[in-house]
Parts: structure tokens; sequence; C-alpha cells
């Protein structure tokens, strides 16, 4: 009995560790291939991508519906082929809006910037229930393999396009065809085994509304420096902060997808059985993420602004004043972001509305407060990155708070 049980948590250790490894080894390459694309594209055509992502990362959670949190735990197949058809049909419904606001957008690419938008919410919407799926029938090692594979894919795929037609749009469509192309090649044969689902998590639509709109907020304020940019500081400084954000954000890029897949999978198997350890079986990685977020917060404010000119070349130097303003919120968010189908399975939702409402609320008066008084860019992004490194603290916070009720309840009952 001990021996088998030492092979179990032997064995998912070493899932974690493919996870996080796939997951750093998928992103190197779309990061490697940054220094390439900034040859290719000057800061207005990368700006106009930059929009087109941002606008397509606010929509992607209505697009999604809930429907990455819910699937990985579904009570059997027939569960998750509803949520994957519901999913389906609202990102149809929400990327036909998200489309039109690229396109009508003062200074954001016009037609440009739509295509690019549709190309990049259909692939996300994708990923992001596919992978889903993969968790919920516990096929680890196919996921692993995507992590790898689709990273790969994209930046080949962006790279070839950008040299043969360097606009907005090859960007998009390059991370369409190899995300896609990586979802057909790494199809998973297992099938849903079904569970009692003994902890049932809320799935009403106020509650469901309530998370999508917090995740949509929360990318919204995010983004919204990118979005707003453009308009007031013309669309080569919405390339500048975007790079910024794209590269101080990169241990969330390297590790934060296969960080979160962790999470979700082991929180989903916990709620599922109804265990009173929801805090106990994540305290560890919890702790640990705090203390690589801060040690890797201090790495890039340090390193990396010093060598931006050499790095991406002489027109991007402004960018390395904004990655050392940014980069204790964007390393912040790889303790936050996994944050966030935690609060979904509790059931709080509100309280994540509450929070992303605040925050881009306070984010919004930072920009127009710097807009009217001429503030300058500079002092604009620290504001904003006060904002945000408070509302990741508090996220955190409340998680953890939320994980110990959970635990009370499960024993109390």
């Amino acid at each position: 009995m001990i021996s088998r049980f030492r092979r179990a948590k032997e064995l998912r250790l070493g899932i974690r560790a493919q996870l996080l490894v796939s997951q750093a080894l998928g992103q190197i390459m779309p990061i490697a291939a940054i220094p390439f694309l900034t040859r290719l594209l000057n800061p207005e055509q990368m700006g106009h991508y930059q929009v087109a992502l941002s606008i397509a990362l606010v929509a992607l959670p209505f697009a999604l519906f809930q429907a990455d949190v819910f699937v990985p735990v579904a009570r059997d197949a027939d569960e998750v082929r509803l949520l994957e058809r519901r999913a389906v049909l609202t990102t149809l419904i929400v990327g036909s809006i998200a489309t039109s606001v690229a396109a009508l957008l003062p200074n954001g690419g016009g037609l440009e910037a739509a295509v690019t938008t549709a190309l990049l919410l259909a692939i996300m919407s994708l990923i992001s229930v596919t992978n889903a799926v993969l968790i919920r029938k516990n096929d680890m090692p196919k996921l692993v393999h995507r992590n790898i594979a689709g990273g790969a894919f994209v930046a080949i795929s962006q790279t070839i396009f950008a040299m043969l037609h360097p606009t907005s749009i090859s960007l998009g469509l390059g991370m369409f065809v190899g995300r896609a192309f990586c979802q057909a090649l790494l199809r998973s044969g297992k099938a849903c085994a079904p569970h009692p689902n003994i902890a049932d998590v809320p799935k009403d639509l106020w509650r469901v509304l309530s998370g999508a709109s917090a995740n949509a907020l929360g990318t919204f304020a995010s983004q919204m420096p990118m979005l707003l940019v453009a308009p007031v500081y013309g669309a080569a400084a919405a390339g500048y902060l975007g790079l910024g954000q794209r590269v101080v954000g990169a241990p969330t890029a390297l590790i934060g997808q296969g960080v979160n897949q962790i999470i979700v999978a082991d929180a989903s198997a916990i709620i599922r059985g109804g265990e009173a350890k929801l805090w106990p079986g994540l305290r560890r990685q919890i702790i640990m993420l705090i203390s690589l977020s801060l040690a890797a917060a201090l790495a890039i404010a340090v390193i990396i602004p010093p060598l931006t000119s050499w790095i991406f070349g002489a027109p991007w130097a402004p960018a390395g004043d904004y990655m050392r303003i940014l980069a204790l919120p964007m390393c912040l968010q790889l303790v936050a972001i996994p944050m966030a189908p935690l609060m979904v399975m509790l059931g709080m939702q509100q309280a994540m509305l509450a929070i992303q409402i605040g925050r881009i609320f306070c984010t919004v008066g930072c920009i127009l407060a710097a807009a009217h008084f001429a503030l300058g860019m500079p002092l604009t992004v620290t504001l904003i990155s006060a904002v945000w490194s408070l509302a990741y603290v508090v996220t955190i916070g409340l998680t953890i708070t939320g994980m110990r009720k959970y635990d009370r309840l499960e024993r109390a009952s």
C-alpha cells in the first residue's frame, strides 16, 4: 500500500514537472522570435497587432462563458459536449462584436485589426476548451505534447508569414495556423470517465455571468493601456508598451499556463471528491509561486531594461523604461492568474467582479488623469503598476481565505 502511494505521488510530481517544462519550452520559441519580428514589423504595425490581441483577450472570457473552468469538473462526456457546443456558439456571437470594435477603434488598425482579432479569438477559444477537455480526461501526457509543439508551430508560422507579408494579420494568421495544426495533430483518444460529482460547482447563470465579467474586466484592465495609449499617444507608443508588457510577462508566459493546468487539475480532483484538503493540497505550490514571482520581478527590473536596445533594436529603446516599471505586477500575475479558476470553483465570482470593477475604475482614472495633466507615459505606467499590484495581492489573499473556508465547510459536513 505504501509503495503504491509513493509511486502515485512520484507520478503526480513527474507530470507536474513535465507540464511546467513543456510550457516553458513551448513559450521560449515565440519569445525568441520577438527580436526577428520587431525587425520585420515597425512599431506601428506591431501596435496594431497588440491592439487586436488586447481586444481578443478581453473578449475571450465571454466567448468561453467559463467552459474552460466547468469542463474539468463536468460529470460525464455528455456535459462536456454540451459545454463545447455552448462555447462555439458564444465564441461566434462575441467574435462578431469584438471584430466590430477592432474595426471602429480610432488609430487601432481598422480592417487589419478586425481580421487579426477574429483569428486570435477563434484560436484562443479553441485552445482553452480543448486543453480543459484534456484535463477532464486526465490525459496529461497529451497536454504536455501540445504545450511544447504549439509554441514551436506558432513561432515558425508567425516568422514565415511576417517574412512574406509584414502586417499584423500575418502574426494573427501565424498564431491561428500554428495552434490549429497542433490541435489537429495531437488529439486525445481517451474517454471522459463519469464521476458522481459529490461537491458540485455552482453553475447558475448569474455566477457564470459574474465570473465571465470579472475575467473580462480583469483582462481589460491589463490591456486597457494598450487600447487607450494608441488613440492618445499613437500606435508607436502602444507598440513600446506592448513589447514591455510582453517581455516582463515572460515568467507568466513561460510557465503560467503550466501552473494553471496543474492547479486546475489538482483543485478539480479535490472538489469532485468532496475532500477537505484544498488549502493544504495547494499551499506549497502557492507559496513557491509567490517567492518565484518576487525573485523574477527583481531580476527583470535590474537586468533587462539596459539591454533593450541591443536585443530589440535601437528604435525600441523606450520600451526598457516600461519593463522596469511593470516588473512587479506582471510577475505577480504568475500567482494571481491561477487564482481565477479557483475562485470560480469556490463560487466566489461576485468577489472577483468587485475586485475587477475597482481595478478598472482605478486604471481608467490613472490614464485619464495622466492625459489631462500631461503627466507623460512613465508616470502614467507607474500609477497603473501600483493599482495592478494591489489588485493581485487582494485576489491572492481572498482566494486563500476562500480555500480555507471550503475546507472548514467540508469538514463540518
